[in-house]
């Protein structure tokens, strides 16, 4: 390994700054913390503490949860301004919509800056893959799936790491038996987390509710929603109050729109299930799964990739639409403690080992030291087991 510390210009689609609310700044906040082998310049807000021995700051008095085109164009500026200052650009934003204009922006934004440029994408999104979105010398994906989307589209050194999970901030926040009692949720309550939409399996989840048999009617659907940008959130739940008046489970739904406490959330739960038809802005592995895991509680996914391999043999998968199997699935779970506890303790290892911190730093440091070393500077493909 090369034994000066590399400086790295490391920029998310929005400042690495809270609220934590997003796979991209998750990943690149962990991967400051864990990697003590190379120094950061992070954009962040004005108060988020860093390691001062090894990150500089570029701090903003405002902050956006969400990208905006100001955003965007405040990240290619800081390209520009910070690129001379460092050894190599790395770049950590999904492509949930991805455009044409800002990879060639990007990839015009290499050329001018003269460094190499790491693109980590928690999310290939659902939209078409064509070479315009692919602007970096290495490219990092958290999935076999994506991996191999990217490999088709002729993407140079191409690398698949594990996402990390912080565990510091899997504790729940509040008094989890409080929450369980104001929410009503009794021992047998089903998270399900998602954003909106057709392509979401909220309706799927609903149906397959109603098909559950009658010794499990104190269960309990809790439906954690949040609104894409272009819906009106009060309009989304209309539809799904009468999806579950239509199914006669409207004494067993809750809906809880704003969740300061995740953890707390999944904890007053018995198990939590996300099977929709397209991942949208979530993450390949979405972070709500491997938080289920992390807290001892099974999951029901989709067989679909690339959420099919966030499983980690810690509960069941089924196939998208398929209500009755979907029903079966949440049937066997709620009445089976000692099955949840199994599966869950069996995939929280699995996943913990895996998406370890300090292995993504290692993967890291590796990426970093082949892309300024290799003629070229693409690295070799590589792809954990």
């Amino acid at each position: 390994m090369k034994t000066s510390m590399p400086r790295v210009l490391l920029l998310s689609s929005v400042p690495l700054a809270a609220p934590w609310n997003g796979a991209d700044k998750n990943l690149a906040q962990i991967l400051v913390h864990a990697d003590q082998q190379s120094h950061y310049l992070v954009q962040t807000s004005a108060n988020e503490p860093w390691p001062a021995d090894r990150v500089t700051t570029l701090r903003q008095a405002q902050v956006s949860a969400m990208p905006t085109p100001a955003q965007k164009r405040r990240v290619f500026n800081l390209i520009l301004r910070h690129a001379q200052s460092v050894d190599l650009v790395h770049i950590v934003a999904s492509l949930n919509r991805p455009t044409r204009w800002s990879g060639a922006l990007l990839r015009m934004l290499r050329l001018a800056s003269n460094r190499p440029i790491i693109h980590t994408a928690p999310s290939l999104g659902d939209l078409p893959l064509t070479q315009h979105h692919l602007f970096g010398d290495t490219t990092v994906v958290v999935s076999a799936h994506s991996y191999g989307q990217l490999q088709q589209h002729g993407a140079p050194g191409i690398v698949r790491v594990y996402p990390p999970l912080d565990l510091q901030r899997m504790r729940p926040a509040g008094n989890v038996a409080a929450l369980s009692a104001q929410l009503r949720l009794g021992p047998r309550a089903v998270l399900y987390p998602a954003h909106y939409g057709m392509h979401s399996g909220i309706a799927q989840i609903i149906q397959a509710f109603a098909r559950l048999p009658a010794r499990l009617d104190d269960a309990v659907l809790v439906l954690a929603c949040r609104a894409h940008r272009h819906q009106n959130p009060d309009e989304e739940e209309r539809r799904v109050w009468a999806l579950a008046a239509e199914a006669g489970i409207t004494e067993r739904l809750r809906v809880v729109r704003h969740v300061d406490d995740m953890p707390g959330l999944i904890s007053a739960t018995a198990l939590t299930a996300l099977v929709p038809d397209r991942l949208a802005s979530k993450m390949d592995l979405p972070m709500v799964i491997l938080e289920a895991l992390a807290l001892e509680r099974p999951v029901v996914i989709s067989e679909r990739p690339p959420i099919s391999e966030a499983l980690f043999g810690g509960g069941l998968s089924v196939s998208y639409g398929a209500i009755d199997q979907l029903a079966a699935a949440l049937t066997t779970l709620l009445d089976d403690p000692a099955l949840r506890m199994q599966l869950a303790q069996q995939g929280r290892a699995e996943m913990l080992k895996l998406c370890d911190p300090a292995q993504l730093a290692a993967s890291y440091q590796q990426i970093y030291y082949d892309v300024l070393t290799t003629p070229g500077r693409q690295v070799r493909g590589m792809q954990l087991p």
